[in-house]
């Protein structure tokens, strides 16, 4: 039976009823999906080597015959050893197998096969638990050889055998890719690229199909951008009038002095606003730079222009938080606070359907709260400005459901993140946003000290967390969020909690926060900490983002080098928040040579930015934000460290938009973009 990319998995030879179940559960249904299955990493068995050619570590593949096969006693009888005497034309070598008796049935003497595995020298000379098939044959042997994710009683050989045979179905897989495209960077087809990554015949090859695969993510996802700046020119914003006057008494009314990065990024954004074509602009800043400052200048422009402001936070937490931060800079305007939990107008508490009336009648200046907001259903009318915070959890998709929500009209768009990237990453991630950076830290703010603790060290850094809290400070202690099957075995914030109170911080106040405490109850104890009525606050990385303790100047991170360095930046920004001296204590589980490389990164700078590049180039293909970048589709090939690429993906978005029938021509482009936003929806 001939098979076709829309062929159930049912219709491959050697798929039952189990199979099919099996791959279901990991999304294959069609020969389309099983096409699209590609491997998480290789085995190298493409040397190919005769019996007296290899030597002992090689991998290796060997064409050679079973000269004599039997079982071997062995001192456990739970182990059961086939062993196994192959030849070729230039030699003998023993082969051993573990647990595999069902061989000698079927491989009786005189069976000529192809061997894959590494030569062994605890057992002699030998080729330990090789792979298999018959000679010659080379799926499973012989070449680069897939190691894909698997499911129930699904076996890789009978996954590879499967995926071989489906490989027929590719010619009928049209390249939505322009083909000027394709020929000017020497890329293959979307068929042969699919038929490398599953049968690459070298390194070579594999690297040239995975780098079209990259390319194909990074352009969609560029030309979704492109998408957006366009649709976004086309339609019209209020105008935001520049009041130099009220700009300046408020920037006055502050406590303190802006920097200059906040003077610029803030003279940007009003701009922005005075314009009536839509703002789309990410406000980019280090971990206590003052991002909030500069979107409360936009928010109070806004607001004292009769508009709506809407500003959407990450958590409860946050938005609790920022509520505060903005009664407290604009005492005059009418703020209110809507999330699950929390309801307020100013300071003022209230029924859910009392503030809503209160937004339909115009009452409410600025309406802070979780991205629900959206869903609400309420009269957002009025609405001129929207702030994200934290932008990396809501993404261009979103983005782009906001500027559908009135087909002529559209509110300006500010959007904030404390992820410290390069600029030239930056434009390439948030391709559709305009980019204000804040690279500075106000006035006053001191270096935190910040040091790596070995295990011998940690009794007088405890000895000095305690004189801290004499002191009446308060401390962070991170653990990381771990699966409880961690063979690892990081300490938990139960185990820390535990050892503190028992030990070195005995009769100090401690408390813990974690995911799995109620919304309600971790904002009790995020206040009870923000209040002073905790000492030590052990907690997951949920205090990453949102909690604001200037008094709060140790923060020390356990199991330290689990976590990425813009993670750690981050954490260590919870604490040097006011005037006085802060530190940061990292406690590594295991201090390896490239663990102590990242951690003493983390030591020697203080710059946000510099970190995120360290961390690109040390961890190569690792992804900055520790999961992809929520509301676009994930990428399975590209990564943010493939910048190159991105920037190449980007003009060439930017030069084919250009052309005014493009879409007309490139019908297929066009439906791809439809598929990606579509999944994104789904999810």
């Amino acid at each position: 039976m001939a098979l076709h990319l829309s062929t159930p998995v049912s219709g491959l030879p050697g798929i039952g009823e189990k199979a099919v179940k099996d791959l279901r559960a990991m999304g294959i249904v069609s020969i389309r999906d099983l096409l699209w299955y590609v491997p998480f990493r290789y085995d190298d068995f493409s040397k190919i080597k005769k019996i007296g050619e290899v030597k002992g570590g090689e991998t290796v593949t060997i064409d050679a015959t079973i000269k004599a096969i039997g079982l071997r006693p062995t001192k456990s009888k739970r182990v059961q050893m086939v062993e196994a005497i192959i030849e070729d034309e230039t030699g003998e070598l023993k082969v051993v197998w573990f647990n595999q008796p069902y061989l000698l049935k079927i491989m009786p003497i005189g069976t000529r096969a192809s061997f894959a595995g590494s030569i062994d020298y605890r057992f002699g000379r030998t080729l330990a638990n090789p792979i298999h098939e018959p000679a010659g044959r080379h799926i499973h042997t012989g070449r680069l050889v897939p190691v894909y994710g698997l499911s129930g009683s699904l076996t890789m050989r009978r996954l590879r055998d499967s995926i071989e045979r489906s490989l027929s179905a590719l010619p009928e897989m049209l390249d939505w890719l322009p083909s000027e495209i394709r020929e000017a960077e020497k890329m293959p087809t979307i068929a042969e690229a699919l038929s490398m990554v599953h049968f690459p015949e070298s390194h070579a090859v594999l690297e040239q199909a995975i780098k079209r695969l990259k390319f194909d993510e990074l352009f969609l996802h560029q030309m979704l951008f492109e998408e957006i700046r366009r649709d976004r020119k086309k339609k019209s914003a209020t105008e935001i009038v520049i009041n130099k006057p009220l700009l300046k008494q408020f920037v006055d009314s502050l406590p303190f002095q802006l920097t200059r990065a906040q003077k610029v990024a803030a003279w940007e954004i009003v701009q922005d606003l005075s314009k009536d074509v839509p703002m789309n602009r990410l406000l980019e800043g280090d971990v206590g730079s003052g991002k909030t400052v500069v979107a409360a200048i936009a928010a109070n422009m806004a607001m004292e222009q009769n508009t709506l402001v809407v500003y959407l936070a990450p958590t409860e937490i946050l938005a609790v938080q920022q509520h505060k931060a903005f009664c407290r800079m604009m005492p005059n305007q009418n703020v209110a606070l809507l999330t699950h939990n929390q309801i307020f107008w100013n300071q003022d508490k209230m029924k859910r359907i009392q503030l809503i009336e209160k937004i339909s009648n115009g009452e409410v200046d600025c309406l802070i709260g979780t991205h629900a907001v959206l869903q609400e259903g309420i009269d957002l009318s009025k609405l001129t400005l929207v702030v994200i915070d934290e932008q990396h959890r809501f993404g261009v998709a979103q983005r782009h459901a906001l500027l559908e929500r009135d087909p002529n009209h559209s509110p300006h768009l500010l959007s904030m993140t404390a992820t410290p990237i390069p600029r030239s990453l930056a434009l390439t991630i948030y391709g559709d946003l305009d980019i204000s950076i804040l690279d500075e830290l106000p006035k006053g703010r001191k270096p935190i000290g910040t040091a790596i603790v070995p295990e011998k060290h940690e009794a007088p850094m405890w000895d000095h967390v305690r004189l801290e809290v004499e002191q009446g400070r308060q401390i962070f202690v991170i653990c990381p969020l771990i699966d409880p099957s961690d063979s690892l075995g990081a300490r938990s914030v139960a185990d820390i909690e535990k050892m503190l109170s028992k030990g070195p911080l005995k009769g100090l106040k401690i408390a813990t926060l974690h995911g799995k405490l109620k919304a309600d109850e971790k904002q009790k104890r995020n206040e009870a900490f923000r209040d002073g009525a905790i000492d030590v606050l052990v907690s997951t990385t949920v205090v990453e983002v949102g909690v604001d303790v200037p008094n709060a100047t140790v923060m020390v991170i356990m199991s330290a080098e689990r976590f990425g360095l813009a993670q750690l930046h981050q954490l260590r920004g919870r604490v040097g928040r006011s005037d006085k001296q802060s530190y940061c204590y990292l406690i590594p589980d295991n201090l390896n040579e490239n663990a102590n490389k990242r951690l003493q990164a983390v030591v020697d700078s203080q710059n946000g930015f510099e970190l995120a590049q360290t961390d690109l180039e040390l961890r190569g293909a690792g992804n900055l934000f520790g999961n992809a970048q929520s509301g676009f589709p994930d990428f399975i090939f590209a990564t943010m460290a493939d910048v190159p690429l991105m920037k190449k993906a980007r003009d060439w978005a930017t030069e084919l938009l250009q052309q005014k029938d493009f879409f007309e021509t490139h019908p297929l482009v066009r439906e791809q973009m439809g598929i990606a936003l579509e999944k994104v929806h789904m999810e």
